[in-house]
């Protein structure tokens, strides 16, 4: 295949304002970019594009469409909890939070769904089963659709979310995630099987959520790195590597592999900055 030409100084203009922020360039700044000589202008825009509020605001809103951020049916999050987790998202993008690190933050959070905002993840899950909760992190950071689980990958990683507590406060709404740690003491051993054929036995004091962080963003995980390009890829050029974007499987191959391979070893050569992979792209 011939590769596409370069594109002009005005489709790159647009094509990256639109993908970056999600708005068109105001006259004056298209201007001033065409007329610039300098060769690197097109990285200098970038540049100046991460700085701007809409660019937090645009991630933000992907994101946001992916962890099912919503008031009403079917997440039934309600709106102090959706407000504060907006803005925790936003806030994420916004300083450039490292994609292993918003993971772990959001997989291991406890507290108040109004205070401390990443446990929403938890609550926008329509059944609180521990199989549910393993589906939709193997969705949302690994790819996975729950029918393309097996029943051994969802009852191994089900352990890792078998300790998860709620419970309500005087507060209208206010609903507290936490780690069971009494269950956990009280239950027998118990021991996690990761969808890799990695087995972990899990400590009774200890999180088994984090347990399944460590495995997810450790470098040589087959998914979460492929998983987290891909969805970038799809974000910027309409399609993804992989497509649907969701649906990473061994009978639904890459379009490129060699180019999945690339940008999955350079995010976690660049320590997971997804900014670094933007530049690339």
């Amino acid at each position: 295949l011939a590769p596409a030409s370069r594109c002009d100084d005005a489709v790159f203009l647009r094509r990256v304002f639109l993908d970056m922020t999600g708005t068109l360039p105001r006259a004056a700044e298209a201007k001033t970019f065409l007329d610039n000589p300098r060769p690197d202008k097109r990285a200098q825009l970038v540049e100046r594009l991460f700085r701007h509020d809409a660019f937090a605001d645009f991630q933000a809103m992907h994101r946001c469409d992916l962890l099912r951020v919503k008031s009403e049916f079917p997440s039934r999050l309600w709106p102090n909890a959706v407000q504060a987790y907006q803005y925790w998202i936003t806030t994420a993008c916004r300083d450039n939070l490292p994609a292993d690190r918003f993971a772990r933050e959001l997989l291991t959070a406890s507290g108040s769904n109004f205070r401390d905002a990443p446990v929403n993840f938890y609550r926008s899950v329509p059944r609180r089963e521990p199989a549910f909760f393993a589906e939709a992190a193997a969705l949302t950071f690994m790819g996975i659709r729950p029918e393309h689980l097996t029943a051994a990958q969802r009852d191994g990683m089900a352990p890792c979310f078998a300790m998860i507590g709620f419970k309500e406060t005087a507060e209208w709404k206010e609903e507290i995630v936490f780690f069971d740690r009494a269950r956990a003491e009280a239950a027998p051993p118990a021991t996690a099987v990761f969808p890799d054929g990695k087995r972990v036995a899990l400590d009774p004091a200890r999180d088994p959520r984090e347990a399944f962080a460590d495995w997810l963003t450790a470098p040589d995980n087959p998914w979460f790195a492929r998983c987290t390009v891909n969805r970038l890829w799809h974000e910027l050029t309409g399609r993804g590597l992989v497509h649907p974007p969701d649906d990473l499987r061994p009978d639904n191959p890459p379009s490129c592999p060699a180019l999945l391979d690339f940008l999955a070893r350079e995010l976690v050569d660049h320590h997971y900055d997804l900014r670094h992979l933007m530049r690339l792209i």
